[in-house]
């Protein structure tokens, strides 16, 4: 069994956010023997304990594997809901396998070192990258193409807005036109009214 090499809540706080989002963290039950049990009933008395296993994209060395404690609960809260459900934690973030400039050899080793995305990739520590030959290259075209997706999504946001906005505008005019149509209607209705009333009254008077 792999052995804590670090805790996740020795980080800074500030950079806790981000560094959790590149962990890969599982929940799972592993039998455990009670040793309290097992003297008392002279036989050996097992019970399920809920573990957490961390690992940390491009090190793996590095991470944790130990019985699950409350805090790991309240930290990676998603996770444990999955784990209750019996479901496996979605990776999130682009699949190496999906990436043009990675090829199957590439994704092969790379998940064998516990980088499944673009975003593993991309969150490797300096030390970690160090140690794969010409990770440093590749981890920084990484980078370039999650800014380069980042700037056309936001682009392609603002393009909708506009669209959206330039549609509302649309619907406003239309609106305002079938208002004006409904005014110039009810003009004449009151002008045919008044000349109708009026042209009554003069054929009384003259009765």
């Amino acid at each position: 069994m792999q052995t804590a090499q670090f805790d996740h809540q020795d980080f800074e706080p500030n950079a806790q956010s981000k560094l959790d989002e590149s962990l890969l963290v599982k929940f799972f039950t592993q039998q455990r023997e009670d040793k309290t049990a097992s003297l008392k009933e002279g036989r050996p008395i097992f019970k399920d304990v809920e573990y957490i296993d961390i690992k940390v994209p491009g090190n793996r060395s590095g991470g944790a594997c130990r019985p699950a404690q409350y805090r790991d609960k309240q930290h990676f809260p998603r996770h444990y809901a999955a784990f209750q459900q019996r479901k496996e934690m979605p990776l999130e973030g682009t699949p190496l396998a999906e990436w043009p400039l990675m090829s199957r050899r590439q994704v092969e080793e790379l998940a064998f070192n516990n980088i499944k995305t673009v975003e593993h990739l991309v969150a490797m520590s300096d030390s970690d990258t160090a140690k794969f030959m010409g990770m440093n290259t590749l981890r920084r075209k990484a980078k370039m193409w999650l800014d380069n997706t980042d700037k056309t999504a936001r682009i392609n946001e603002i393009e909708s807005l506009k669209t959206a906005n330039t549609e509302k505008d649309e619907k406003i005019l239309t609106l305002e036109s079938q208002m004006l149509n409904l005014m110039e209607r009810f003009d004449k209705m009151d002008s045919k009214t008044v000349v109708t009333a009026a042209a009554k009254s003069s054929k009384k008077i003259k009765d």
